[in-house]
């Protein structure tokens, strides 16, 4: 009896990690079973789990949030990370429009409703910015329909970063002149001084100490994974500095770092395994932490609640719908986009919860904003599932240059030249190089040891990809390579290298350093897509001199 009387409720932080990751492994599978996307299943077992459900994770506790709130960062840093900005650079005018559109209407039915309401100005202004934004929640479960890049995909994530900047903004002029932090002119200037800063850092000094890291780093796979977190948070608590929301850094810091982490390479394997894993379930579960049924379901929340869900998601239905008719996005392609700029949650929680410490917004705002993010959620989850099914995958009419290179050597490992000039080539278009290890049966099988030097060694020169070998005659490789990992340029290493020109170009490198004179490129006779223009511009980067490789056609191998 003493030993059972000793024996208490479990507590304490391990217990509330205990819970909070059954939510996120059981959450999903549960709600699976009903045809309901498995982050419904986050929110509602965040709620189950809270103060105001089993209360199993207390009201005073400041881990979940805290790290919810890093979630919430790494969910808009890996959006710009996978960004695909050439598509956006096409479809840029499309972004704009669309972020205006999904700014402008949503704000103005806001402000509107605010004054129908009796309330002031300022708090007008507060609803009408909190009605603007929004936040990709659905972005992932898009991503990985193979909806990426598409067009309208494309425009929604790139106004995102248009529409929440303006509704930061306008959270900031608000706040500022109803406290004592100064005018909204002074305010205005010092925001206007953090996205300069922004911008020259983000795009400018970030990607070159990141990529100098990476180089020190070499095949450090921790090391290299810690450097893309220490960028995500500095450009996040860089743009706190000068009072911008720490989401927009976080978005600028996946686009500085887009080119550097290719895709279809390691480390953003390891970028989304940490994110889809840790960080972004646990913020879809602190949002349902927030959750009050007692206050929420009031008779005056509620009514609040269906204004608010009017004045927001229909402003964004309508802004989605008038934007791709402007546009000429099909209507699958509409549902799409609004199916990505109607979930609430970041900003809008930003907004909510600064008007509440000005005393613009009472208890009652704050639970039926609660319920808009609630409803948004669950109401995007349900229609991305619809959207996937309706718009199917794009097919990519041609890779760009640098999409995929592979870099074919033989048992003596790569050159220096050889990565260079992949990495030289796949950057430019956010693409990801790969290295093949040929040797014949009779050459010895490389150990552990001896592919770890090669990777740490070619790591240094900027590569993020995977090194594989196998046994194989070099030319083999090569033409078993074009026809089954359909890469977009083949790099060989190997000066003496002699082939037909094949659909896929490939380029020899002969040379000791990653210069235009240091390659020879293969290629079809007329070189419509002109490959060889572009290599050359490319690697004159890295060397000033002209290009004097020389480029093999059917007519010159006929003189031979």
């Amino acid at each position: 009896m003493t030993l059972l009387a000793a024996i208490t409720a479990p507590s304490g932080p391990v217990f509330e990690f205990f819970v909070l990751f059954a939510v996120i492994l059981f959450g999903p599978i549960i709600f699976s079973r009903f045809r309901l996307p498995g982050l419904i299943g986050l929110v509602l077992g965040g709620f189950a789990i809270g103060a105001h459900g089993l209360g199993w994770i207390s009201a005073g506790n400041h881990t979940v949030p805290e790290l919810g709130h890093l979630g919430l960062l790494y969910l808009m840093f890996v959006a710009g990370l996978e960004l695909d900005l050439q598509v956006l650079k096409d479809y840029r005018r499309a972004a704009v429009v669309l972020g205006l559109f999904a700014f402008a209407i949503p704000a103005a039915g806001g402000f509107l409703l605010g004054q129908a309401l009796g309330w002031s100005t300022a708090a007008s202004c507060l609803l009408g910015a909190l009605a603007s934004s929004h936040t990709l929640i659905t972005y992932p479960m898009i991503r990985d329909a193979g909806l990426g890049s598409n067009p309208a995909v494309a425009s929604a994530v790139g106004a995102t970063v248009l529409t929440d900047t303006l509704a930061l903004v306008a959270l900031a002029v608000v706040s500022g002149s109803q406290t004592e932090s100064g005018s909204g002119v002074r305010i205005l200037v010092e925001l206007a001084i953090g996205f300069v800063v922004l911008l020259v850092v983000g795009l400018i000094l970030l990607p070159r100490a990141v990529d100098a890291a990476f180089r020190v780093w070499g095949s450090d796979r921790v090391g290299r994974y810690v450097v893309i977190i220490v960028a995500l948070l500095f450009m996040a608590m860089l743009a706190q500095v000068f009072g911008i929301e720490g989401i927009v850094g976080a978005f600028f810091a996946g686009l500085a770092l887009n080119r550097l982490v290719p895709n279809e390479g390691p480390s953003m394997e390891r970028v989304e395994f940490f994110g889809a894993a840790v960080f972004v379930p646990v913020f879809l579960v602190s949002i349902g932490l927030l959750l009050d049924p007692s206050v929420m379901f009031t008779g005056e929340t509620l009514k609040l609640a269906l204004w608010i869900c009017l004045v927001a998601l229909g402003g964004k239905a309508i802004a989605c719908w008038l934007a791709g008719l402007l546009l000429g996005f099909s209507r699958p392609e509409r549902a799409v986009m609004f199916t990505l700029t109607a979930p609430q949650a970041a900003a809008t929680l930003a907004v909510t919860l600064i008007g509440f410490e000005i005393g613009l917004f009472g208890t009652s705002v704050v639970n039926a904003v609660l319920v808009l993010i609630l409803v948004s959620i669950v109401l995007s989850a349900l229609l991305a599932e619809r959207v996937i099914e309706w718009l199917p995958s794009r097919v990519v009419h041609r890779p760009p240059l640098g999409g995929k290179v592979l870099v074919v050597t033989t048992s003596t490992g790569p050159s220096d030249a050889a990565v260079r000039v992949a990495t030289l080539l796949a950057r430019p278009d956010g693409g990801h190089s790969e290295v093949m290890i040929t040797r014949t049966p009779t050459d010895p099988a490389p150990d552990r040891s001896a592919l770890r030097a090669v990777e740490k060694r070619i790591f240094r020169h900027g590569f993020d990809g995977h090194v594989r070998t196998d046994v194989v005659q070099l030319d083999d490789a090569v033409a078993k390579a074009i026809l089954t990992t359909e890469p977009s340029l083949v790099i060989v290493d190997e000066p003496s290298f002699d082939a037909s020109p094949a659909h896929v170009p490939v380029l020899v490198v002969h040379g000791v350093t990653p210069s235009p004179r240091a390659v020879r490129l293969i290629a079809a006779a007329d070189d419509k897509n002109g490959v060889a223009a572009e290599v050359a511009r490319r690697l004159a980067r890295a060397d000033s001199k002209l290009f004097r490789g020389r480029r093999r056609t059917d007519a010159e191998a006929a003189k031979r």
